[in-house]
Protein backbone atom coordinates (compact mmCIF):
# COMPACT_ATOMS: atom_id res chain seq x y z
CA UNK A 1 0.00 0.00 0.00
CA UNK A 2 1.50 3.27 -0.61
CA UNK A 3 2.53 5.45 2.16
CA UNK A 4 2.50 9.40 1.45
CA UNK A 5 5.12 9.48 4.25
CA UNK A 6 7.70 7.72 2.67
CA UNK A 7 7.91 8.49 -0.94
CA UNK A 8 11.15 7.65 -2.21
CA UNK A 9 13.12 9.57 -5.44
CA UNK A 10 11.65 7.78 -8.12
CA UNK A 11 8.46 8.37 -7.40
CA UNK A 12 8.99 12.30 -6.90
CA UNK A 13 10.58 12.42 -10.09
CA UNK A 14 8.09 10.40 -12.36
CA UNK A 15 5.35 13.01 -10.27
CA UNK A 16 8.08 15.91 -11.66
CA UNK A 17 8.55 14.30 -15.13
CA UNK A 18 4.51 14.70 -15.65
CA UNK A 19 4.54 18.19 -14.74
CA UNK A 20 6.81 19.09 -16.75
CA UNK A 21 5.41 17.53 -19.70
CA UNK A 22 2.22 19.15 -18.67
CA UNK A 23 4.05 22.31 -18.41
CA UNK A 24 5.55 22.19 -22.08
CA UNK A 25 1.66 22.27 -23.32
CA UNK A 26 0.28 24.78 -20.77
CA UNK A 27 2.88 26.97 -21.78
CA UNK A 28 2.15 26.93 -25.27
CA UNK A 29 -1.53 27.60 -24.53
CA UNK A 30 -0.46 30.33 -22.61
CA UNK A 31 1.90 31.63 -25.46
CA UNK A 32 -0.93 32.13 -27.77
CA UNK A 33 -3.35 33.59 -25.16
CA UNK A 34 -1.29 36.31 -24.13
CA UNK A 35 0.40 36.69 -27.47
CA UNK A 36 3.86 36.47 -25.78
CA UNK A 37 6.70 33.73 -25.47
CA UNK A 38 5.53 32.33 -21.71
CA UNK A 39 7.91 29.34 -20.67
CA UNK A 40 6.72 27.28 -17.58
CA UNK A 41 9.48 24.80 -15.90
CA UNK A 42 9.31 22.84 -12.94
CA UNK A 43 12.34 23.28 -10.79
CA UNK A 44 11.82 20.62 -7.56
CA UNK A 45 9.48 18.43 -6.63
CA UNK A 46 9.38 17.21 -2.90
CA UNK A 47 7.25 15.92 -0.12
CA UNK A 48 7.03 18.08 2.57
CA UNK A 49 5.14 18.37 6.02
CA UNK A 50 2.18 20.37 6.46
CA UNK A 51 4.39 22.72 9.02
CA UNK A 52 6.49 23.48 6.49
CA UNK A 53 3.96 24.32 3.79
CA UNK A 54 3.24 27.74 5.38
CA UNK A 55 7.45 28.65 5.19
CA UNK A 56 7.16 28.13 1.63
CA UNK A 57 4.16 30.10 1.23
CA UNK A 58 6.53 33.27 2.75
CA UNK A 59 4.73 32.79 6.89
CA UNK A 60 1.71 32.08 7.66
CA UNK A 61 0.38 35.62 7.59
CA UNK A 62 1.24 36.06 4.15
CA UNK A 63 -1.79 36.44 1.79
CA UNK A 64 -2.41 33.86 -1.27
CA UNK A 65 -4.14 32.88 -3.81
CA UNK A 66 -5.00 29.26 -3.86
CA UNK A 67 -7.18 27.38 -7.69
CA UNK A 68 -8.55 24.32 -6.14
CA UNK A 69 -9.93 21.99 -8.64
CA UNK A 70 -11.22 18.52 -8.13
CA UNK A 71 -10.86 15.49 -9.91
CA UNK A 72 -12.80 11.74 -10.12
CA UNK A 73 -12.99 9.38 -12.21
CA UNK A 74 -10.39 7.29 -12.37
CA UNK A 75 -8.61 8.98 -9.64
CA UNK A 76 -9.95 10.81 -7.13
CA UNK A 77 -8.74 14.10 -5.04
CA UNK A 78 -8.05 17.41 -5.53
CA UNK A 79 -5.29 19.86 -6.95
CA UNK A 80 -4.42 23.24 -5.55
CA UNK A 81 -2.45 25.82 -7.46
CA UNK A 82 -1.41 28.59 -4.84
CA UNK A 83 0.37 31.80 -6.17
CA UNK A 84 1.85 34.93 -3.87
CA UNK A 85 -0.37 37.26 -3.75
CA UNK A 86 2.12 39.84 -6.01
CA UNK A 87 2.57 36.89 -8.13
CA UNK A 88 -1.01 36.72 -9.33
CA UNK A 89 -0.93 40.15 -9.67
CA UNK A 90 1.56 40.15 -11.96
CA UNK A 91 0.39 37.17 -13.90
CA UNK A 92 -3.10 38.94 -14.43
CA UNK A 93 -1.62 41.59 -16.10
CA UNK A 94 0.35 39.87 -18.39
CA UNK A 95 -2.52 37.64 -18.92
CA UNK A 96 -4.80 40.81 -19.82
CA UNK A 97 -2.34 43.34 -21.00
CA UNK A 98 -2.63 45.84 -18.26
CA UNK A 99 -0.63 47.96 -15.76
CA UNK A 100 -0.27 45.99 -12.46
CA UNK A 101 -1.50 49.23 -10.75
CA UNK A 102 -4.97 47.81 -12.28
CA UNK A 103 -5.07 44.86 -10.22
CA UNK A 104 -6.06 45.09 -6.71
CA UNK A 105 -3.04 44.97 -4.21
CA UNK A 106 -5.66 42.96 -1.29
CA UNK A 107 -7.01 40.46 -3.77
CA UNK A 108 -10.44 42.10 -4.35
CA UNK A 109 -10.25 40.98 -8.02
CA UNK A 110 -12.55 41.88 -10.58
CA UNK A 111 -14.75 39.30 -12.49
CA UNK A 112 -12.72 39.53 -15.78
CA UNK A 113 -9.06 39.30 -13.35
CA UNK A 114 -10.72 36.07 -11.44
CA UNK A 115 -11.89 34.58 -14.93
CA UNK A 116 -8.27 34.98 -16.02
CA UNK A 117 -6.60 33.45 -12.76
CA UNK A 118 -9.31 30.61 -12.90
CA UNK A 119 -8.08 30.30 -17.05
CA UNK A 120 -4.24 29.84 -15.69
CA UNK A 121 -5.55 26.97 -13.28
CA UNK A 122 -7.62 25.13 -15.99
CA UNK A 123 -4.80 25.30 -18.62
CA UNK A 124 -1.78 24.28 -15.98
CA UNK A 125 -4.26 21.82 -14.17
CA UNK A 126 -5.53 20.45 -17.42
CA UNK A 127 -2.56 19.88 -19.07
CA UNK A 128 -1.38 17.58 -16.33
CA UNK A 129 -4.27 15.86 -16.07
CA UNK A 130 -3.66 14.96 -19.95
CA UNK A 131 0.10 14.43 -19.47
CA UNK A 132 -1.61 11.70 -16.85
CA UNK A 133 -3.84 10.09 -19.04
CA UNK A 134 -1.83 10.02 -21.78
CA UNK A 135 1.19 7.93 -20.26
CA UNK A 136 -1.45 5.86 -17.76
CA UNK A 137 -4.97 5.57 -20.18
CA UNK A 138 -6.79 6.78 -16.74
CA UNK A 139 -9.52 8.37 -17.25
CA UNK A 140 -9.84 11.67 -15.11
CA UNK A 141 -12.23 14.57 -14.80
CA UNK A 142 -11.68 18.11 -13.54
CA UNK A 143 -13.70 20.34 -11.57
CA UNK A 144 -14.24 23.82 -12.68
CA UNK A 145 -11.59 25.90 -10.23
CA UNK A 146 -12.78 27.59 -6.87
CA UNK A 147 -10.93 30.45 -6.57
CA UNK A 148 -10.01 31.56 -2.59
CA UNK A 149 -7.72 34.64 -1.71
CA UNK A 150 -6.51 33.94 2.47
CA UNK A 151 -3.48 33.74 4.64
CA UNK A 152 -1.25 31.12 3.92
CA UNK A 153 -2.10 29.53 7.30
CA UNK A 154 -5.88 29.16 6.55
CA UNK A 155 -4.70 27.26 2.98
CA UNK A 156 -2.50 25.16 4.85
CA UNK A 157 -5.31 24.30 7.43
CA UNK A 158 -7.68 23.36 4.24
CA UNK A 159 -5.01 21.11 2.84
CA UNK A 160 -4.09 19.39 6.52
CA UNK A 161 -8.57 19.36 6.53
CA UNK A 162 -8.78 17.59 3.02
CA UNK A 163 -5.73 15.51 3.77
CA UNK A 164 -4.23 15.07 7.18
CA UNK A 165 -6.23 11.11 8.01
CA UNK A 166 -3.23 9.77 5.30
CA UNK A 167 -0.05 11.31 6.56
CA UNK A 168 1.65 14.17 7.75
CA UNK A 169 3.04 15.01 4.27
CA UNK A 170 1.43 15.90 0.68
CA UNK A 171 3.55 16.47 -2.97
CA UNK A 172 4.88 19.61 -3.51
CA UNK A 173 5.97 20.22 -6.97
CA UNK A 174 7.68 23.92 -7.39
CA UNK A 175 6.07 25.78 -11.29
CA UNK A 176 8.24 28.65 -12.57
CA UNK A 177 6.67 30.90 -15.43
CA UNK A 178 8.97 32.95 -17.35
CA UNK A 179 7.92 35.73 -19.71
CA UNK A 180 10.50 37.78 -20.79
CA UNK A 181 12.81 38.04 -18.06
CA UNK A 182 10.22 37.88 -15.63
CA UNK A 183 9.50 35.46 -13.19
CA UNK A 184 6.67 33.96 -11.48
CA UNK A 185 6.44 30.97 -8.94
CA UNK A 186 3.40 28.67 -8.35
CA UNK A 187 2.80 26.13 -5.45
CA UNK A 188 1.21 23.25 -6.97
CA UNK A 189 0.19 20.24 -4.36
CA UNK A 190 -1.08 17.08 -5.60
CA UNK A 191 -3.36 15.60 -3.30
CA UNK A 192 -5.11 12.05 -4.56
CA UNK A 193 -6.92 9.72 -2.16
CA UNK A 194 -4.41 7.48 -1.23
CA UNK A 195 -6.06 4.72 -3.66
CA UNK A 196 -5.19 7.28 -6.70
CA UNK A 197 -1.87 7.41 -6.06
CA UNK A 198 -1.48 3.47 -5.79
CA UNK A 199 -3.37 3.06 -8.86
CA UNK A 200 -1.57 5.79 -10.67
CA UNK A 201 2.02 4.31 -9.12
CA UNK A 202 0.77 0.82 -10.16
CA UNK A 203 0.00 1.91 -13.82
CA UNK A 204 3.17 3.27 -14.20
CA UNK A 205 4.59 0.03 -12.64
CA UNK A 206 6.52 2.06 -10.30
CA UNK A 207 4.77 0.08 -6.95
Amino acid sequence: MFDINNVNQTTLDFFREIENIGAGHAATALSVMTGRPITISVPRAQLCGYNEITHIMNGPENVVVGLLVGISDDLRGFILLVLDLNDARMLVSTLLGEPIENVSEDGAFSEMQVSALCEVANILIGSYITAISELTGLRINASVPELVVDMAGAVMNLLAAAYGEYGDHVLFLETRFSDQGQCLYGHFFLIPEIESYQTLLTKMGIS
